[in-house]
């Protein structure tokens, strides 16, 4: 930054890119100021006190103006002492149904880079924990990972979003638990480095374990199990759907990617007891079409997968056992017509092929 054609300053910055630190083109200390929380500065010193007046990038790394003390972001001007834009978010509910609030009221970790959106630019992986950090609605870096393996599908992408933002506002309680009790840990287990895996685990009643190989197109289904609590109803009402969404968004924005969904589902290491017996059954009449038809509409895990399909916009097109594993992988296809937000696909009604256990497996 040159303030003259005989001055540059370099600016040390924190993790949301504020300018704690100038210094010249000596080494010497310009100017050091640390803020509050939405910008308001807690301290300043310098040698000189006109050179610690030329600053001209303050928090996050924006002009604030002297005068009336607001911060510049682009699109709206933010008032550090009311912690809130001066102006409403001219997308409306894209980022909450405030329209004025910052950054989610969280400061500490989100930053808004042009007034629109709040994102988390900082080194997300948490080192200590082994998984990652991130804003899963938060706009994705770069565009990657765009194979033949992949379905290119920006509509049905973004539908997908905006499920998961909906999700976020008109479900917030349930989304926040969402958010704060799923893990997401990059190339776990594996080598390949275009592997994510999610883990929602919030009790021991409860857990969804998917994992998304970007390098071969398919998502990958471990557990997914909610299981009655001695009795008691699970606390937590978020369907498969909308956890498997949220979780492949943030597997997605990980990997720095987006407008790209899986080409098949997997259906690993199935012990849910009707969908052994459908996987028998044709292990002994080889009677595919039989197979298909009470996989898809008389299991757990073929109705769930029909769901999230759909969610997805997409349709399960064919099916395939996998014997050694004991899984089931589901061949995908794009919709034609997509579904608006918040209508799903509506299922026949469910036949029974035996008794059913206490626990459900999705």
């Amino acid at each position: 930054n040159t303030q003259s054609p005989n001055q540059t300053r370099h600016q040390l910055t924190s993790h949301l890119q504020s300018n704690t630190l100038e210094l010249d083109d000596k080494a010497q200390t310009l100017s050091y100021e640390y803020y509050y929380p939405y910008g308001s500065t807690a301290i300043i010193a310098g040698k000189d006190k006109t050179q610690v007046q030329q600053k001209r990038y303050r928090y996050t790394g924006k002009e604030r103006d002297d005068s009336s003390g607001l911060c510049y972001y682009g699109a709206r001007y933010l008032a550090p002492w009311l912690t809130r834009w001066i102006i409403p978010d001219s997308a409306g509910a894209i980022d909450g149904l405030n329209l004025y609030v910052c950054v989610g009221n969280n400061p500490l970790k989100y930053r808004d880079p042009t007034g629109h959106v709040k994102v988390y630019e900082g080194n997300n992986f948490n080192r200590e924990e082994g998984f990652y950090e991130l804003d899963v609605l938060g706009p994705a870096i770069n565009t990657l990972h765009h194979n033949d393996n992949l379905f290119h599908f920006p509509a049905a992408y973004q539908r997908l979003e905006e499920s998961v933002r909906h999700h976020s506002i008109y479900k917030a309680d349930e989304y926040n638990i969402l958010d704060t009790k799923t893990n997401f840990i990059k190339n776990p287990e594996y080598k390949n480095a275009s592997i994510v895996q999610a883990y929602f685990n919030p009790y021991p009643s409860i857990c969804f374990k998917n994992i998304m190989d970007f390098s071969t197109g398919e998502l990958t289904f471990r557990a997914n199990y909610r299981r009655s609590n001695f009795g008691k109803k699970v606390s937590v009402d978020t369907t498969a759907t909308e956890i498997t969404c949220y979780q492949y968004l943030g597997m997605a924005k990980i990997l720095g990617t987006q407008n790209v969904l899986p080409k098949t589902f997997l259906r690993a290491a199935i012990d849910n007891d009707t969908t052994l017996l459908v996987m028998q059954r044709y292990e002994e009449t080889q009677d595919y079409a039989e197979f298909f038809k009470n996989f898809i509409n008389k299991t757990d895990n073929g109705r769930s997968s029909t769901r999230i399909a759909d969610a997805f916009g997409l349709n399960i097109i064919a099916i395939e056992l996998v014997k050694k594993s004991n899984s089931v992988r589901l061949f995908l296809q794009p919709q034609k017509v997509l579904k608006p937000i918040g209508e799903s696909i509506t299922l026949s009604p469910r036949e029974v092929i035996s008794k059913q256990t206490q626990t459900t497996k999705l």
